[in-house]
């Protein structure tokens, strides 16, 4: 017999006693000269639980238990205990029996209510746990966990306006800060509305985006997008340049369309003043390195080989280090050559499996950018990985 089921017989046991103790006097008292079941259903459980039956002497102990306010909470926790350990069809039922109790008090039922919400979440049911949890937001009592489920189950099923529109009521009625979320649910929707070919909607929800959350990253770089989708380069730059002040870490994520920007403008001296300076402002190798293409075509690639060195010097980089050793193959003598193409090959297969991304509140790492974490679901925590393993 496993711990949680000792545990649940042990606390059933005395309130079962108890419990048909209580009805036994009370039929004792209705029908005299009969005999009560209660009393050999008592010794059914206790057979059972002698006999190692320990789930039919769980369910013979419930079913000799009364509901009402002395009995009220053992069930709701061992409701709770049959859904932790995935019998959620227990839990469901021995719910619903509590709710269909009419004596129940008002408070007692909500808080069944509450967990029935929970045992229909943990099977998939969404339908029905969304209609419980919005039943019970006109209970003050239940209304704040109440939002957080509803929130979890849109965000799950990946209804983003329902989700934008509980986030708005945790923060104006609970006084609950949900401006990251909030900003990441528009920007969905702003997906949404681009993958239908309604740019304009998109734009519009940016847009929210950006005034609900000015630092929100993931609205630049999606309006950026957009903008250069639809030839406005000028926007496309300005949405862009606004990750300098947002935060620069995401910089490289949009290198590659702040480039094709720039390079539709035909304004390379543009493009180059950007690179110095955000590089001047340490938002990492990668610019770097995108410099250092613009040198090597301007100086050659001593010149540009000698801005990878200096900068290696003070700020050590296998990303850095794997292009100023693709500068120096070319130049090197015959003898050479081999060890440097060995050495390249090596630093590549480093760079291929390291992750670049890691999250700041579990640690999570990944390869590609995630807005909200897989491990933890926290929004906004996945940032680029920095130093000598990444930017």
């Amino acid at each position: 017999m496993n711990e949680w089921l000792l545990y649940g017989l042990l606390a059933l046991l005395p309130i079962a006693a108890y419990s048909g103790f209580r009805i036994g006097r009370k039929q004792s008292k209705e029908h005299r000269g009969t005999h009560s079941s209660l009393s050999s259903n008592y010794i059914k459980g206790l057979n059972y639980l002698l006999n190692e039956q320990a789930d039919k002497a769980v369910d013979t102990f419930i079913d000799l238990l009364t509901v009402d306010t002395d009995t009220v909470e053992t069930h709701l926790a061992l409701g709770n205990l049959f859904r932790k350990r995935g019998e959620v069809d227990r839990a469901i039922r021995l719910h619903q029996n509590l709710i269909a109790r009419p004596q129940l008090k008002s408070e007692d039922r909500n808080t069944a209510l509450y967990q029935l919400g929970l045992d229909y979440n943990a099977v998939g049911m969404y339908d029905r746990a969304v209609s419980l949890f919005n039943e019970l937001l006109a209970d003050p009592e239940h209304k704040s966990e109440s939002l957080h489920q509803l929130l979890n189950i849109y965000q799950l099923t990946k209804d983003w306006d329902q989700a934008a529109k509980i986030a708005e009521q945790l923060q104006s009625s609970m006084g609950e800060e949900q401006s990251k979320p909030l900003a990441h649910f528009y920007c969905e929707l702003a997906d949404q509305k681009h993958l239908e070919g309604n740019s304009k909607a998109a734009l519009v929800n940016l847009k929210k985006a950006l005034s609900i959350n000015p630092d929100s990253v993931r609205a630049s770089i999606l309006q950026g997008d957009i903008y250069l989708q639809q030839k406005q380069y000028r926007q496309a730059i300005k949405s862009y340049h606004r990750i300098l002040k947002q935060d620069i870490a995401f910089l490289p994520e949009a290198l590659p369309k702040i480039a094709a920007a720039y390079k539709e403008q035909a304004d390379d001296k543009g493009y180059k003043q950007f690179l110095n300076e955000s590089l001047e402002r340490d938002a990492g190798v990668s610019l770097l390195i995108e410099l250092s293409k613009i040198v090597q075509k301007e100086q050659g690639d001593k010149a540009a080989a000698i801005l990878i060195g200096e900068y290696l010097q003070e700020k050590p980089s296998l990303k850095g280090l794997h292009r100023l050793i693709s500068l120096h193959i070319e130049h090197a003598h015959d003898s050479a050559k081999p060890s440097l193409q060995l050495l390249d090959n090596i630093v590549e297969k480093l760079l291929q499996r390291k992750p670049r991304y890691e999250c700041q509140n579990c640690g999570f790492h990944a390869k590609a950018i995630y807005w909200q974490c897989p491990s933890c679901k926290e929004w906004s925590s996945v940032k680029p990985i920095k130093g000598i393993e990444g930017e």
